[in-house]
């Protein structure tokens, strides 16, 4: 092995394949004589790693199908030298992690992660190629989560390798993010308890984020809606005294804000969460010091904590009032960018944060996000897609105006026609949104017209929203059109559109609906009612899994 990787080292690696040395690689991959098997399979895992040019060129002489079978090896050196080279070869491209899964790779992965549980070397290797294929993709990644499984996940979890840790923790979170299954099971399966001692031990600072964005993520469902079953096992655990303490001794910023934001999920519409917090020494003043950073992610996450702190709580917002000042000139450089993850996400702030900022009238900061959200419902990205569908979910049960905004600009039209995306998540953030924004009036005339309009609309509705809620009314007057009979296209019914409306015209709109709108506008000395905060507190609604498909 040492031989071979000398040879195909680090430095030499970028001419290896204009030297013709890669071909003899692969087809030592066939030689009978195992060591010759696990030799050429490290001699792989050095030339692909960080090469796309060689990682491609193998893909293009037949690599894979190779490295496949020797994952599936009697030998377990042989298997732990392919599980290596695929996580090479699968690292960062897309293309080779599509042929690897499409050769059955996945599946003898596993087998090799779960067969081993004490050779850390194996599980290291197998856990790896694993997260590789993953890419940056969620879809991928909930679904090699899934194949793991949570009790697997949350015994890697207590690895003793960083490694192993990491890729455990980030499933983990990724199947937790507005899964409520996932989310439930994880608790149930004893995962909280390992996530909230991680906190208190000296875990790599990329785990210690992993960690710290699973529990955040078990703390919060679709839309801004509180797991709290969840959030008091993790409260119990102990873990917003560690997560303060954490904000005050670690000097990583990111630390800090992602930390912060993990707390805020914790305590989200739960009285006794933030009675916990009021004992410990916590305050908005650092947190939006750090929102100025000139480090774009602590920024954006300084925002996000902010956000989910401030989130339908009116006491809260006057406390980070007393915090400090939020210039809304601080967001532009996210709003007027080229990423337009940064666009949704800064849009979304804003929104929630129009009154406790300065620097504009709040109701043009909030048209502003809600044109930006609305502009990113038309990406060509489906991540992006699926970011804005659920930045509207959690608006549609904020205050009574935004809704009635988003329905003026057409946001509901373009909702409705993403719930036939391609894209499975997609389709879900979508229904998630259609759904809540059927407690306002407007939009859910619309979809009654589009259900009307494609009978089947219906049921794919309810198909993708799983644990979203939607207006009683809604389903009682559908049911209603059904009973009575569907009309005919030539009964005169509106087309709905799915192009852009005119920015200027809707900016204009979208101020005099907010001016008119005066439910809206509370000043601090307003007592806001619950009926106020919460769309979904004043209606009857119905769960996707209570309606009959």
């Amino acid at each position: 092995s040492s031989g071979i990787n000398a040879e195909y080292g680090e430095p030499n690696k970028g001419e290896i394949a204009k030297k013709g040395g890669l071909q003899p690689l692969v087809s030592l991959l066939e030689n009978s004589d195992p060591q010759v098997q696990a030799e050429s399979a490290n001699a792989l895992t050095v030339v692909c790693r960080e090469s796309e040019g060689n990682q491609n060129f193998i893909i293009s002489i037949g690599g894979i199908p190779p490295l496949v079978k020797l994952v599936q090896s009697s030998n377990i050196e042989v298997q732990v030298s392919a599980a290596g080279a695929l996580q090479s070869l699968a690292q960062s491209n897309s293309v080779s992690q599509t042929r690897i899964a499409e050769l059955g790779g996945i599946n003898p992965l596993i087998r090799l992660l779960k067969s081993n549980p004490r050779n850390l070397d194996v599980q290291e290797r197998a856990s790896g190629a694993l997260w590789a294929l993953s890419g940056d993709d969620p879809t991928k990644q909930r679904d090699i989560g899934t194949k793991i499984g949570i009790e697997m996940l949350i015994v890697l979890l207590e690895s003793k390798s960083e490694k192993i840790q990491f890729v455990a923790a980030k499933a983990l979170s990724t199947l937790s993010c507005g899964t409520p299954k996932h989310q439930t099971k994880i608790r149930e399966a004893g995962g909280v308890l390992p996530l909230v001692r991680m906190l208190k031990q000296s875990a790599s600072e990329r785990v210690l984020l992993a960690v710290i964005g699973t529990l955040a993520a078990l703390s919060i469902g679709l839309a801004h809606t509180p797991v709290k079953l969840n959030q008091t096992a993790i409260a119990n655990g102990g873990a917003i005294k560690s997560l303060v303490q954490l904000i005050g001794a670690t000097d990583t910023d990111l630390v800090k804000v992602q930390s912060a934001y993990a707390v805020a999920c914790i305590i989200l519409a739960h009285p006794d969460n933030q009675r916990l917090l009021e004992r410990e020494k916590f305050g908005f003043t650092d947190l939006i010091e750090l929102l100025y950073s000139s480090d774009r992610a602590v920024s954006l996450g300084a925002g996000r904590a902010l956000t989910t702190f401030a989130y339908n709580n009116i006491p809260t917002q006057k406390e980070i009032v007393k915090g400090g000042d939020i210039q809304y000139e601080q967001f532009i450089r996210f709003l007027d960018g080229d990423d337009q993850d940064e666009q949704g996400n800064a849009a979304f702030q804003i929104i929630i944060l129009a009154r406790v900022m300065t620097g504009e009238d709040h109701v043009v900061i909030m048209a502003r996000g809600i044109e930006t959200l609305h502009a990113l419902l038309y990406s060509e990205n489906e991540l992006i897609q699926e970011l804005a569908a659920n930045n509207v979910a959690s608006l549609a049960h904020t205050r009574a105006g935004i809704p009635a905004a988003l329905v003026t600009i057409g946001a509901m039209e373009r909702l409705i026609s993403l719930l036939q995306s391609p894209a499975e998540l997609v389709r879900s953030s979508a229904a998630t949104a259609v759904g809540y924004m059927t407690f306002n009036r407007g939009a859910m005339r619309i979809l009654l017209t589009a259900c009307r309009r494609q009978p089947d609309m219906y049921q794919l509705l309810f198909a993708n929203l799983g644990g979203g809620k939607i207006s009683d009314t809604f389903v009682r007057e559908w049911e209603y059109c059904l009973t009575v009979g569907l009309p005919s296209q030539s009964a005169g019914l509106i087309p709905i559109e799915h192009q852009m409306p005119d920015h200027a015209q809707s900016h204009s709109t979208l101020i005099n609906q907010f001016k008119t709108t005066t439910i809206d506008t509370p000043t601090y000395g307003t007592t806001m009612t619950e009926e106020m905060l919460d769309v979904a507190s004043t209606h009857r609604y119905t769960s996707a899994s209570s309606v009959a498909q």
